[in-house]
């Protein structure tokens, strides 16, 4: 079993090593952190801090899915009292007084544990419940009337997360006649300091430390159509889909290389595409199978739909198709072009994989390609370290259009139908997709020169573009 804890300026992971020697200890959660886990059935997760304002916070479905897994998942004192006062339903468990009052309504705002930090996790600004704590407290010890301490209450909310601090407080409180109010309280809480966060968070490590909680046992929302294709897509971005170098590739970057790179990768693409809508009609469709046979069945669930050629305006023909390929190609094949790039990489659908295992035929050379990703990332990484302003998305698009250009046999200057034509075969949105995909990987192809010989060699053939 393996224990996982999210903490920064609320306990540091110094002390959460001096409770829980042997969990493995990281930076305040983020949007994708718990997908980045892997963690297994049996395994603890204790969210302490995480980031919501310069990051995207930890999603509730990315909890939901290690609750649905098997996966214990505690929260204290920050960002954990609050999804834990949100999952509790779902088998979230909250430890402390922050997270009672979450889930009674006394606190209904998520400022109230908010603090502006360092990125090493140092405090610089006081999190409003505990300068509510330290005001309580010392009306309970008579230096203040209730009245007094409400009062102080509202002006600290008043101020901005990033500022709230005793000192700002006490500025803010003589301008509104409460200075002397003030002064008792801030010399009272100066010898009696109260830091409610912090023991909140301490209680839930001394949990977690005991053993507790079990793990969830699956409720029956579980087995409820909750995981949506933002799920799916999260899974295929977050969680590792192979390691090269030492270093973890996410599914979807591997899929990403392989769609611009791989010169098989169109073809595999209809290919499933295909073979999805043959076995929508019932028929018996399984590989390998004659590709003739799976387009007649995909055309059948496509006619069934309304989905006919002679239906569509000019409009819609030229939005899917080149102008040469709407008056040459034969009808059958016309459609079969329109219905796969229409497609597209969707979690909506299952046509779309999350996993390498899903992915199946559609993935060429996994270990080529983790190697190139890998490689364009630590390339990425290196030139920003030496220059923050140097990133990818400072990149000229111009020059990956042409990038892609080349890299795709099209002609230059080709237009923009061409282009489209192209990217969306590689089951992209359009070109203008394709080219935001690829900045990720262009200073890495570009350093190395190899971007064509490098995508033969995953795939081991040359393709024509088609016309």
């Amino acid at each position: 079993m393996t224990v996982h804890i999210f903490s920064g300026p609320t306990v540091p992971a110094a002390r959460v090593r001096e409770v829980l020697p042997d969990a493995v200890t990281h930076p305040p959660i983020r949007h994708g952190d718990l997908m980045r886990l892997s963690a297994r059935p049996g395994d603890t997760v204790l969210i302490i801090d995480g980031l919501w304002h310069q990051s995207a916070p930890v999603r509730h479905k990315e909890i939901l899915a290690l609750l649905a897994e098997g996966v214990a998942v505690v929260g204290a004192a920050s960002m954990g009292a609050l999804r834990a006062a949100e999952l509790a339903p779902y088998g979230m468990v909250g430890v402390g007084r922050i997270f009672e009052d979450f889930r009674s309504g006394a606190l209904d705002a998520d400022d109230e544990v908010a603090v502006l930090h360092t990125d090493d996790g140092r405090p610089l600004s006081e999190a409003l419940v505990n300068l509510r704590a330290a005001l309580r407290r010392a009306a309970a010890d008579g230096q203040l009337d209730d009245t007094e301490a409400d009062r102080l209450a509202d002006l600290a909310r008043s101020l901005p997360y990033t500022s709230r601090s005793w000192t700002a407080l006490g500025r803010l409180a003589a301008e509104e006649g409460l200075g002397p109010a003030f002064n008792r309280a801030d010399a009272w809480r100066r010898t009696h300091p109260c830091d409610a966060k912090r023991q909140d968070a301490e209680r839930a490590l001394a949990l977690v430390a005991a053993g507790l909680p079990p793990a969830p046992a699956a409720g029956a929302w579980a087995g409820e159509p909750w995981r949506t294709s933002f799920v799916r897509y999260w899974q295929a971005a977050f969680r590792p889909g192979a390691v090269a170098g030492g270093q973890s590739v996410s599914f979807l970057a591997l899929l990403h290389h392989q769609q611009l790179y791989d010169p098989g990768f169109p073809d595999r693409w209809r290919a499933r595409v295909l073979t999805t809508l043959a076995q929508e009609t019932g028929d018996d469709v399984c590989r390998p199978v004659r590709s003739a046979a799976v387009q007649r069945s995909a055309l059948r669930f496509v006619a069934t739909a309304g989905v006919e050629m002679a239906a569509m305006s000019g409009d819609q023909l030229a939005h899917w198709l080149t102008e040469e390929e709407a008056s040459r190609l034969p009808p059958e094949e016309a459609l079969v072009r329109l219905v796969v790039r229409s497609a597209r990489l969707d979690g909506a659908w299952t046509v779309w994989p999350a996993t390498v295992a899903e992915a199946g035929d559609l993935l060429g050379s996994v270990p080529l390609a983790a190697q190139a990703v890998a490689a364009a990332f630590a390339l990425n990484a290196e030139i920003e370290a030496a220059d923050p302003h140097h990133t990818t998305a400072h990149l000229s698009a111009g020059r990956i259009a042409s990038h892609l250009t080349q890299c795709w046999g099209l002609a230059e200057g080709c237009g923009r139908a061409v282009l489209d034509a192209a990217a969306r075969d590689r089951a992209f949105r359009d070109f203008a997709g394709a080219v935001e995909v690829a900045r990720t990987f262009y200073l890495s192809a570009r350093t190395t020169g190899t971007a064509t010989s490098a995508s033969l060699a995953v795939s081991g053939t040359r393709q024509s573009p088609r016309t």
